[in-house]
């Protein structure tokens, strides 16, 4: 049983808030009236919860990297890394479906990172790394079909050629890299 099998209202802002108070990610928890001013602000409860929810990761991806960290430095090896990685879908309660779709959504973030970096910034690697992960991203959705009964299965021909097609101007941004030189390269940071 998973709890994708009991669907459960999602946390209001005033429950998330909560909790980042409970981690110390917040020194003091907002009034209900600052949490009403910010839903207002950013176009409702619905956005806020989204908003402080992300924030709530984004922190725990920091406590996550911190901690991790200190585990290697003290002697940790691939074993605990993998114990200490798959708390991340125990604690989301997803079965397969459920952790394509956590992989799925965490790709998304890094999709977008790359794909603005690459379009603002003109960063060849940015470049790589956007179709890369875009093939990444549909990959996974298309893992996360369950079945031929499934309604999205007709997508899953269609979603490969465009996983082949990001995963071929992937290839071809990479093999352009060598004709930009270590001028590619300043202070050991990509540049265009």
């Amino acid at each position: 049983m998973t709890a994708h099998d009991h669907p459960h209202p999602a946390p209001t802002p005033t429950e998330i808030a909560a909790a980042m108070t409970a981690l110390g990610i917040y020194a003091q928890q907002p009034a209900p009236e600052e949490l009403e001013q910010q839903a207002v602000a950013v176009g409702g409860e619905h956005v806020l919860a989204a908003v402080l929810a992300n924030a709530l990761y984004g922190a725990s991806i920091g406590t996550g990297m911190v901690t991790e960290g200190n585990m290697l430095e003290a002697g940790a090896g691939s074993g605990e890394m993998a114990l200490a990685r798959e708390q991340v879908f125990k604690a989301s309660g997803a079965d397969w479906t459920g952790v394509m779709g956590l992989l799925h959504w965490q790709t998304g973030h890094v999709w977008s990172v790359l794909k603005n970096t690459s379009e603002e910034e003109r960063d060849p690697l940015g470049i790589v790394g956007a179709h890369a992960s875009n093939a990444l991203l549909t990959l996974l959705s298309c893992m996360s079909v369950t079945g031929a009964d499934d309604p999205r299965a007709a997508d899953v021909p269609a979603d490969l050629e465009r996983v082949r097609a990001d995963l071929v101007a992937a290839v071809e941004a990479l093999d352009a890299l060598p004709a930009f030189g270590a001028g590619a390269f300043s202070d050991g940071a990509p540049t265009a």
